[in-house]
């Protein structure tokens, strides 16, 4: 039976390797001396990554650490990366924005700039295991953008390296579609992967449908939050910490979500005459179920509404548009159901609510679309940059 890392293991290990891109060099010896890892200096590589935009901002920078297990893990590995830091000028949040689409190393799509990051290391990870012997558990391990990019090795690794594989993820976004979602989850199954969010993180929340987390069809490790709205607080590595302290897998997964995928709690969503607020964390929930169950109104599945999609999220947010106002010219009962919608997103975000189908023009879709984007975007950058 493959081992797990305890939940606050893992949350030491994705809090201490931010270490890696030139902080306190002091705390990355610490990080080194963690005697779950071998102290064996050619067991561990520090890998560096490129980060930024395709010419803005574009560097090379500390991004995270290969090591060979220690203590009780003799024969596993550990493959940690930082997430998104303020220390090279602004280059990681060029990466989060990067928002368009090309194919994972299982030929899934994923966003392009955590893709381009986690390809920039790829082969300082098989120098890694090609210079040692992992007979055991592969452990990826990230917070935030590292999240992001652990989700993208352990794919590759599995598929690649052929071992077993384990995923451990704090506060990360989403990093692919459905497609993606749903090979990874069957790739490693849903017990291999620990996903921990806090309600209130808005990072999670973004890049928006038709990005999906994984594993697939699963709350993952949710955790309640004392706080009534979107916090930016709620995103820092060491709230993580002290949230999963003293705890197991098992006691993480005791919070219930609302019932997002259920089809009459959608319904009476978009029935609603309650007042909307863009800034609680439920909100861009509901308004991604009820867009999912749209589009299933109009006979589309998900796979069905992306083809043809292009390479930006602007594109993506065209599609959709042109997808939703379409379904105004089919039957009533198809109709309303969008109708529904828009209005409680425009609502939402204090845009005048068309009063007839014709009012809701392709060209207005799109602006609520995109400014709904916006927002969500606005709120993660936030967080970021208080890390």
């Amino acid at each position: 039976m493959t081992k797990q890392l305890a939940p606050l293991d893992a949350a030491n290990m994705a809090k201490a390797v931010y270490a890696v891109n030139g902080g306190d060099p002091r705390s990355f010896q610490r990080l080194l001396s963690n005697d779950l890892f071998s102290q064996s200096k050619r067991s561990t590589h520090s890998l560096t990554a490129k980060v930024g935009g395709m010419l803005a901002l574009s560097t090379r920078d500390g991004f995270g650490l290969c090591a060979m297990g220690g203590r009780g893990y003799e024969n596993d590995a550990f493959i940690i990366f930082r997430g998104t830091t303020s220390a090279n000028g602004g280059a990681d949040w060029l990466t989060n924005g990067h928002i368009g689409l090309n194919r994972s190393s299982a030929g899934h799509p994923v966003h392009v700039g955590f893709n381009r990051t986690f390809k920039s290391m790829k082969s300082q990870m098989q120098t890694f295991f090609s210079q040692n012997r992992v007979t055991g558990t592969v452990h990826c391990i990230g917070h935030s953008l590292g999240g992001a990019v652990a989700s993208l090795a352990a794919e590759w690794i599995k598929h690649n390296i052929g071992k077993s594989v384990k995923l451990y993820t704090f506060g990360a976004p989403r990093v692919g579609t459905y497609f993606f979602a749903k090979g990874i989850t069957d790739t490693l199954k849903e017990e291999s992967m620990h996903r921990v969010y806090h309600k209130t993180d808005p990072v999670p929340m973004v890049a928006l449908f038709p990005f999906m987390q994984a594993p697939y069809n699963s709350v993952a490790h949710h955790m309640e939050s004392t706080d009534l709205v979107i916090s930016a607080a709620a995103h820092d590595m060491g709230k993580y910490v002290d949230s999963v302290r003293a705890k197991s897998w098992t006691n993480l997964n005791n919070v219930v979500e609302e019932p997002y995928a259920l089809d009459y709690g959608i319904e009476q969503w978009l029935r609603s005459k309650s007042k909307l607020n863009v800034n609680s964390p439920t909100f861009l929930r509901w308004a991604e179920s009820a867009l999912i169950y749209v589009l299933k109104k109009l006979g589309l599945s998900i796979a069905a509404a992306l083809q043809g999609v292009g390479m930006t999220g602007s594109t993506l947010m065209d599609k959709i548009a042109y997808i939703l106002h379409r379904g105004l010219d089919l039957a009533a009962e198809v109709s309303m159901w969008v109708i529904h919608f828009m209005r409680r997103i425009m609502q939402a975000l204090g845009m005048k609510t068309a009063d007839s189908k014709e009012q809701l023009t392709k060209e207005v879709m799109r602006a609520a679309l995109q400014r709904l984007m916006r927002n969500a975007y606005e709120a993660a950058a936030s967080a970021v940059r208080l890390l």
